[in-house]
């Protein structure tokens, strides 16, 4: 059976080829069986290759008879398989891969959204019950999408896809619903305003939000992170050193806590720093200005924060810098969370250096004593904001082996108290029931 082994190796070794590149992307080059040769299930394919096989192994009917002096030179039993019938194989051999996939994907699709329908309790309308159903759904989906376009289910799939993430924007409106209405009774067992805003999210963008859409009545210090994550794309982009100093100009100075003095100067690293642990306003004045407001906002912009903008300069209680700007600062609890998850995630240059700085905040009285006491909960760092209209804060901390970001404003600045108490009612929650 020397002839067979010889189209045998010559098949398999495409089919490495094949597994190698892909089947996807294999499949346009050499035509799918089914448009070439009209099967239309896995089992017509099997029959249409057994066919081409036997075809193979049956010699030509005009091979000569062996004989004293041919059989000096060749092998009677070698012959040159048919070209067109070894294409053909190939193509269905591939096919076949494809469609034995397929159809493992189309079961395990199926068997995933039948354990959502079964798991999905109207008695049981928890975020956990909702949370499962939501990741059933999800898999089902993922498993649809892996199914070739060239496979005979593509059509099919296309429309059970289509089923399937209805089912999915339902649950995840559901869901999403539910853990609102657990940030609301949150809200209201802190004391908070009706205007309050709650963001909440792992770093890996898991998220809630009660009016995280909503601007506050000030940013108030809170906006020190966007000048801050916007400093480190420059540096980034333009090679720059945060060793590099900087002159504080006289007209930037207004009313300060920290260490920062003007007509000094300092490196754009303890800028920085001083900006962020010591929440000074000279040092972000002058980041303002080394930055530029228009450099900052087309920055912002191209991140994809439609609302958040710096357009003025911070002051003390009574000395205004100068050149201070025009238009007011804004921000959301939602964009603001988004900020520190990029931190927390190392996706800005030199990232370590501000996380470095939110964890040596001075301030300490609202997000990291609202965390004191609870058990498999750590604080990371946190920036915080006041003034006359709004206090705020951003924590970053570890519960439950996972890290979160969040984000609660409130628009009356006498509510401290209030604002750590809901801090501490998120992560006592999370830390109860491992999520929120």
């Amino acid at each position: 059976m020397r002839q067979v082994w010889r189209w045998a190796t010559t098949v398999t070794g495409t089919m490495a080829m094949i597994v190698g590149m892909g089947l996807t992307q294999a499949l346009p080059s050499f035509g799918t069986a089914s448009e070439l040769y009209g099967a239309g299930s896995l089992k017509e394919l099997i029959t249409l290759r057994d066919r081409l096989i036997q075809e193979l192994e049956t010699p030509p009917k005009n091979q000569p008879e062996p004989n004293f002096f041919n059989s000096l030179f060749t092998d009677p039993l070698e012959f040159e398989p048919n070209e067109i019938l070894l294409q053909k194989l190939k193509t269905v051999e591939i096919q076949m891969l494809v469609e034995e996939r397929a159809e493992d994907n189309w079961k395990q699709a199926i068997r995933l959204a039948t354990q959502a329908q079964q798991v999905a309790n109207p008695n049981d309308p928890s975020p956990q019950q909702r949370k499962q159903v939501q990741e059933l759904w999800g898999k089902a989906i993922n498993n649809l999408e892996e199914i070739s376009p060239h496979s005979l289910l593509a059509r099919q799939t296309s429309n059970k896809i289509k089923e399937y993430k209805f089912s999915l924007s339902e649950i995840t409106d559901e869901l999403l619903d539910a853990r609102s209405k657990i940030l609301e009774q949150i809200r209201k067992e802190s004391g908070l305003t009706r205007q309050a805003m709650l963001t909440v999210c792992t770093i890996k963008r898991d998220c809630v939000n009660l009016r995280g859409n909503e601007p506050p009545a000030s940013p108030a210090s809170l906006i020190k992170v966007p000048v801050a994550i916007a400093l480190l794309h420059k540096i980034g982009e333009e090679k720059i050193s945060l060793e590099q100093k900087v002159l504080v100009v006289g007209g930037n100075f207004t009313e300060d806590a920290s260490s920062i003095q003007a007509r000094q100067s300092y490196s754009l690293k303890d800028l920085m720093g001083q900006m962020i642990d010591h929440s000074s306003n000279i040092a972000t004045n002058q980041l303002i200005d080394y930055l530029g407001s228009d450099y900052i906002n087309k920055y912002l912009e191209s991140q994809g924060y439609k609302f958040t903008k710096v357009n003025f300069k911070l002051m003390g209680d009574h000395i205004m810098p100068w050149r201070p700007g025009t238009g007011r600062n804004r921000l959301t609890s939602n964009e603001l969370t988004e900020m520190m998850v990029q931190i927390y995630n190392y996706e800005h240059p030199s990232s370590q250096v501000l996380i470095d700085a939110l964890n040596r905040q001075y301030d300490r009285v609202i997000g990291y004593a609202g965390l004191q006491g609870l058990p498999k909960t750590q604080w990371l760092g946190e920036k915080t904001g006041q003034n006359s209209k709004v206090i705020g804060t951003t924590v970053a901390a570890q519960i439950n082996g996972e890290k979160y970001i969040i984000t609660a404003i409130d628009n009356n600045t006498a509510n401290v108290p209030q604002i750590s108490t809901s801090v501490h009612k998120i992560a006592e929650y999370i830390v109860e029931n491992g999520q929120l």
